[in-house]
């Protein structure tokens, strides 16, 4: 895995200027997700998160976004224009640049305003929603500060057109170091969803209809108040591209999640009280796919597939030897989540015609 230097350096290196600006596909979390090029985005930096990265556990690679350091962002607001730009130690983006063989849009050194950008239909409204929620109630980049974020591969940079669902995974979606408030919150939450019987929950999803020509979006909001037969029936809906079920692509999100499971049984540095979990798809009914018909799993060529499932937002991912008794032996995590997930697309692809 590339190493980057880390922000703690910056000053004492020449810094480069790189445009930054929202992430389109960001469809669930609460903080914004930025772009700072083709295939590399950033978030808000958080300690948990960075130990994870650079101490992750032998086996869990193909599951996690690659790590790329850190970056500086500041906003500029003025004007009536929300203007991102990020610096980085220079020389930085054309090592990241190097990583992916070169292949890239090119990085860009101007500033990107937010309004009026050209997207696909039906995509970005979470996304101008978290960068708003970001400036107005978290109070980021206030009087001018620049604020700390992690760089991390762009999952959807491969995709012509990404499908992506964003599941919040745990069976107690707690921290150990929120206040009681806080975990009373989240215990309410957990309880009033799926969470509480399937071990996740819905938090976005986006979908490319192949009939329409667009994307169909539903936020965390939305499943919240979704039962397990309303998981399911969204789940029948992510995963039919408008013009028929992708048994296909639903065969080898499972064979996937399944190897997931096997690398998880395998780690013991970390315990992961929650985390999200990214199911992903290329929609474009006619982009390197050759069959529909359900493949075996030994017929599954994994390293060329369209699919993909990754493991994101590990702020509460705790290392085991920081971990108490009561966490030790504690069931909360992501496991049972993932079992009953896969027990669900099962389900769907023995009884959907």
């Amino acid at each position: 895995m590339l190493q980057m230097p880390q922000i703690e350096v910056m000053g004492e290196t020449e810094l480069e200027r790189v445009a930054v600006t929202p992430f389109v596909h960001q469809v669930g979390g609460h903080t914004c997700v930025l772009q700072v090029t083709p295939n590399v985005v950033c978030k808000p930096y958080q300690e948990n998160e960075v130990l994870f990265y650079t101490k992750l556990p032998e086996g869990l690679e193909d599951f996690v976004p690659f790590y790329r350091g850190v970056i500086n962002i500041k906003c500029d607001t003025s004007n009536g224009c929300i203007k991102f730009h990020g610096e980085v130690p220079k020389g930085i983006m054309e090592v990241i640049q190097n990583s992916y063989g070169g292949i890239t849009n090119g990085i860009s050194l101007i500033e990107n305003n937010m309004p009026g950008s050209e997207t696909k239909e039906g995509l970005r409204t979470w996304s101008d929603q978290c960068v708003r929620r970001q400036i107005d109630r978290y109070g980021y980049w206030s009087e001018g500060r620049s604020q700390k974020f992690i760089m991390l591969e762009n999952l959807v940079a491969p995709y012509r057109f990404p499908c992506v669902m964003d599941l919040k995974m745990g069976t107690s979606h707690r921290s150990p170091d929120a206040s009681e408030a806080k975990k009373r919150l989240l215990e309410e939450r957990w309880l009033a969803s799926t969470s509480a019987s399937l071990g996740f929950r819905m938090c976005g999803i986006q979908v490319y209809k192949n009939d329409s020509k667009s994307y169909v979006s539903h936020d965390k909001y939305f499943g919240r108040g979704l039962d397990q037969n309303g998981v399911k029936d969204e789940m029948l809906n992510f995963f039919h591209d408008g013009l028929s079920l992708r048994k296909d692509v639903i065969a080898s999100i499972v064979t996937k999640l399944r190897q997931m499971l096997t690398a998880l049984d395998k780690q013991s540095t970390f315990k992961l009280f929650s985390c999200s979990l990214l199911i992903l798809y290329e929609g474009d009914a006619n982009f390197a796919i050759t069959s529909r018909e359900v493949p075996s799993v030994s017929s599954l060529d994994l390293s060329s597939s369209t699919t993909d499932v990754r493991l994101i937002d590990f702020a509460n991912a705790i290392e085991t030897s920081s971990c108490s008794k009561e966490d030790l032996t504690s069931k909360a995590g992501i496991r049972f989540g993932i079992k009953s997930l896969v027990e669900l697309l099962e389900d769907v692809l023995k009884t959907s015609p």
